[in-house]
């Protein structure tokens, strides 16, 4: 049926299947982009994270002044005072990277910022590092398939996680128990989080990142302007088949229903070159030889014999 459609008709059904193809060939590039960028931005945390450790790792452990809330090693310096004024103790508290870590995590969470991480492991030593679901799945399917990264999109938001591996900075922490600092083994207790060698995967490092509907980021990508450009091209491409096709045809048409009655037109060919490859024109010339050859006949039945 659609087959004895008028032309414009046809177009306009054909334009709408391209509107549809080019909507979502944009879907999915727009999918695309969005999610390596969310990737992207996942990796930037994870690479300070990173680094943030490797600054720790290089001194073993950091000193804070006067936090006793979380150590795992106590200083208490009494600095030599002049002439008979009373010395003034001043306590500092260590932390290894794995503490450090974690409260630069909790500090972030505080933060504004809309990207959280933390560092957590199915044998954390800390309780608080304990994995969530979507973690506790990533631990596994990274120990199942040897992954170096996973990521999922979970609960509205972009979930990231990447192998973090044991360094031999964290042995002295996270090897045999027995060697452990005694500051550990009595903050953390001797059951979890020993055991471990150089290379093993020790856990992993959680990135969290907020998304937005693809809806939502395609209106951030096109907006008026880009609307107005589609439907001006659609109104040229519409103006182009009504003037350029369709009106022409129906002259042509309507010529040869005339020549067919045995009355003359006028194709106004006069300013048209024979050799256009224009095939409409083409189609008149064709209807303007068709027109003589009635002629000629026309003219030889009036003849008497």
């Amino acid at each position: 049926m659609f087959k004895h459609s008028s032309l414009v008709v046809r177009f306009l059904g054909l334009f709408a299947l391209v509107l549809v193809l080019l909507g979502s060939a944009y879907y999915l590039v727009l999918r695309h982009v969005y999610q390596e960028q969310l990737l992207s931005q996942a990796r930037t945390v994870a690479d300070q994270v990173d680094a943030f450790g490797s600054w720790v790792s290089q001194y073993g452990r950091v000193w804070v002044k006067d936090n006793a809330e979380s150590y795992l090693g106590h200083l208490a310096v009494v600095p030599a005072t002049p002439g008979e004024q009373p010395a003034q103790q001043t306590n500092f508290y260590s932390k290894n990277p794995a503490l450090a870590q974690r409260e630069f995590s909790e500090a972030v969470a505080r933060s504004k910022t809309p990207a959280q991480f933390r560092m957590t492991s199915d044998n954390v030593m800390n309780p608080n590092n304990k994995p969530d679901a979507f973690e506790a799945e990533a631990i596994k399917i990274i120990r199942a398939q040897g992954l170096k990264e996973y990521v999922e999109f979970r609960e509205g938001k972009f979930r990231f996680a990447r192998t973090l591996y044991h360094k031999e900075s964290c042995i002295a922490c996270h090897g045999l128990v027995e060697k452990a600092p005694a500051d550990v083994t009595t903050r953390y207790g001797s059951e979890r989080g020993f055991g471990f060698k150089t290379g093993d995967i020790a856990g992993i490092t959680s990135v969290t990142l907020p998304t937005t509907s693809l809806w939502e980021s395609s209106l951030k990508v096109v907006g008026p302007i880009e609307i107005g450009l589609v439907i001006l091209a659609f109104v040229i491409a519409f103006l182009f088949i009504e003037f350029g096709v369709v009106r022409p045809i129906k002259k042509l048409t309507h010529a040869a229903d005339t020549l067919s009655t045995g009355a003359d037109v006028s194709l106004k060919l006069q300013n048209v070159k024979e050799n256009s490859r224009n095939e409409l024109h083409q189609l008149a010339f064709s209807v303007s030889r068709m027109r003589t050859s009635l002629h000629i006949l026309m003219e030889r039945l009036k003849k008497p014999r």
